[in-house]
């Protein structure tokens, strides 16, 4: 299955680029995907990562479909 990851802030600036589109095994879960991103990006392992599932907040243990589309981010604040 293939997913569409968007990386934004200082996750951009470490993977080096604004989307990237994966192929991963059927019944991988969005924690899974964040431990791969980590290795293959060993640098977003110094910030804590928030990731969203097709626009929305999801649990770590949700699973992944064909043409899902992931954001991750650092923490935002505003003011």
């Amino acid at each position: 299955m293939k997913v569409e990851v968007k990386f934004f802030a200082r996750c951009r600036e470490i993977v080096g680029a604004k989307r990237r589109e994966l192929e991963l095994e059927e019944g991988v879960t969005l924690k899974e995907l964040k431990e791969l991103l980590m290795q293959e990006y060993p640098d977003l392992k110094n910030l804590k990562l928030l990731v969203s599932l097709n626009h929305a907040y999801a649990n770590p243990k949700a699973t992944l479909n064909d043409k899902d589309e992931i954001a991750v981010f650092p923490p935002v604040s505003g003011g």
